[in-house]
Parts: C-alpha cells; sequence; structure tokens
C-alpha cells in the first residue's frame, strides 16, 4: 500500500481535516485542523479538495519513510524540512519516492505544522470526518505512533512535474502567531453586559501569557484575573468561546473543547484568530481588541474569496482565476 511509514511522530502528530460538524449535540467534539489558514493552503497547493485530511504536527520531530511515490505539501510553523538530508522549501510542495526519508525539525516559531498528500490522507473515517479527538477514545482515530502507516492515493508521474513542485505560498499569506502588537479580536459575548466595566477594560488592556496547561481543548492564560459574575446556564460551547472561570483567568476554547460549559462569556474570538493564537507556544504573550460581528465576517469572507479566487500558472505561480 502507498503512504507514508511513521518512524518518529514527534510529541504529537494527528490526522485532522474540516472537522466532525453536527454531533455537539451528541457529546461529539469536532476536532479539525487548529490552524484554518495553514491546513487550507496545505492542500490548496496540491490541487487537493478544501476538507482533505492533513497530518498536524506540534513542534516538529517528525520522521516518516515513503513506501511508493508521494507527492507532498507542508506549511505552517516554520522549522527544517529534509527529505534524505537536503532541504525542501516551507510552504511548498515537493515529492518522495519509495525508501526516502522524511525529518520535520523544531520550528524557529510557532506550534504546528501541517503536512498534506496529494489526494488527502487515506485514514479511517467516523462520522465523515478523519479528525482524531484524543479524549473521544476512538480506537483507529488517534495520534499517529512509530510504525503507524498513513495510507494515500499513487500519484502519476506527471503529477509530480517541475512546474507543481515550484509552488509556494507567498509570504503575505501565510499563518502568524498572534503578537501583543497584533491583538487577537474580541467578539462581545453573550454575558459581557454581567461584567463591571472595569473587567472589561482589564480584558482588553492587559498582556496575557499562554499557560504550559494549553492544548487543543483550549488555552488557558496567565494574567490579570476578572471578577467573573457566575450563576450563568450551562450552554453549547464554541470553538473561539472565551470562557472565565471561578480563578478569573480567561480560557479560550479550541477544536477539541467540551461540548457545553457553565462558566461566563465575555467574548468570542474569531476563526481566523483562533489559527493565530492555536499557533502559539506555552509562555507566549498575547492580547486582545474588541471588534464586531460584521468586521469578523468580512475579514472570513475575504479569506474564503482569496482561497476560491486563486489558482497555480504554468510557472507555479499564485495567480487569480479570470471569470
Amino acid at each position: 500500500m502507498t503512504g507514508l511509514r511513521i518512524e518518529n511522530p514527534g510529541p504529537r502528530s494527528t490526522v485532522q481535516d474540516g472537522g466532525r460538524t453536527g454531533f455537539q449535540h451528541q457529546g461529539l467534539s469536532p476536532g479539525g485542523a487548529a490552524d484554518l489558514r495553514a491546513w487550507r493552503w496545505a492542500n490548496h497547493l496540491l490541487g487537493n479538495p478544501p476538507d482533505a485530511a492533513c497530518v498536524e504536527i506540534t513542534l516538529g520531530g517528525f520522521a516518516a519513510e515513503a513506501e511508493g511515490d508521494l507527492l507532498l505539501a507542508v506549511t505552517g510553523a516554520s522549522g527544517a524540512v529534509h527529505v534524505n538530508g537536503k532541504p525542501v522549501p516551507e510552504w511548498g510542495v515537493f515529492s518522495m519516492l519509495p525508501g526516502d526519508r522524511l525529518q520535520l525539525g523544531a520550528p524557529g516559531h510557532g506550534l504546528l505544522t501541517y503536512l498534506a498528500v496529494a489526494g488527502g490522507w487515506r485514514t479511517r473515517s467516523f462520522l465523515g470526518s478523519r479528525s482524531t479527538v484524543a479524549r473521544e477514545g476512538l480506537r483507529e482515530l488517534r495520534a499517529l505512533r512509530c510504525g503507524d502507516l498513513l495510507p494515500a492515493q499513487p500519484i502519476r508521474h506527471e503529477a509530480a512535474s517541475d512546474t507543481i513542485r515550484r509552488r509556494q505560498v507567498p509570504e503575505q499569506w501565510r499563518s502568524q502567531p498572534a503578537q501583543p502588537d497584533k491583538p487577537l479580536k474580541l467578539i462581545p459575548g453573550p454575558d459581557r453586559s454581567q461584567f463591571k466595566p472595569t473587567d472589561l477594560a482589564r480584558l482588553v488592556l492587559s498582556d496575557y501569557r499562554v499557560s504550559g496547561l494549553s492544548d487543543r481543548m483550549g488555552y488557558r492564560l496567565e494574567g490579570p484575573a476578572l471578577c467573573s459574575p457566575g450563576g450563568v446556564t450551562s450552554r453549547a460551547v464554541n470553538c473561539g468561546t472565551v470562557q472565565i472561570p471561578g480563578d478569573g483567568k480567561p480560557m479560550v476554547m479550541l477544536n477539541d473543547r467540551q461540548t457545553i460549559g457553565g462558566y461566563t462569556v465575555p467574548g468570542t474570538v474569531p476563526r481566523l484568530d483562533c489559527s493565530r493564537l492555536a499557533q502559539c507556544r506555552p509562555g507566549d504573550v498575547i492580547r486582545f481588541t474588541w471588534a464586531d460581528v460584521a468586521e469578523c465576517q468580512a475579514e472570513r469572507m475575504v479569506f474564503e474569496e482569496q482561497m476560491n479566487s486563486m489558482s497555480w500558472d504554468q510557472e507555479g505561480r499564485l495567480v487569480r482565476r479570470r471569470g
């Protein structure tokens, strides 16, 4: 079978696609790629369907051997990527022959790297998704281990042409971790009116540091505490929901979140900004800024329009489709 044999999954590597949507009412977290921008570009580089599965690699350290001819793309956190000891371009396309060895070093900045294969990884699908949510305990949808085979479809030799291998996402289109000078947008939440004005001001005027307890379920933040009004009824939790627990330290819920929660919610981080947060490491400093729904919707619409209208020319350059 054609695929990639795992020699070292690094600290954590999982298969992720667009997520297992439509089942939160049954208690199943959606999962899915945490960095939406990097995941979509990895598939776009190869001409894959937008929701094709990629490998999400945390902090590099990944090594694997090709079993068959493969055409791959790598995006996300920047780090040394080598095939048989030779570097391959970041946010670009490369090919592997049977027996070739792929190695990803620790990224210089950022947290998550995405590895796509032409046609998408053909791992097991459950309820319409190949995404791994480790705490769900699904045996065949777990984190990758040494010896696992990531199955892929064989590629045609013409598919690995020099033109395709010249494709590379321009710098301005790439995702970057959140930074204090580029704060995360925060849409007012259902409980904003219950917080004191001083607490709401503190939330957007303070620096917060990513806690070492952060993971795909959510990011815990260390910094000035807010006084939580408390006493809310449990309700659905979305990606980007900012919860204020009893200790007053904000938590931003992400892809593997619990499906309901009873903490107060002063705001919600929009999906594209969640991608920036997901690239932050423990110790990184972030800030928030208030934004309205229309502004965030417009930003998402621009992103989707860009992804749908951009293609690759015969020289491997990114161009806008005509018509």
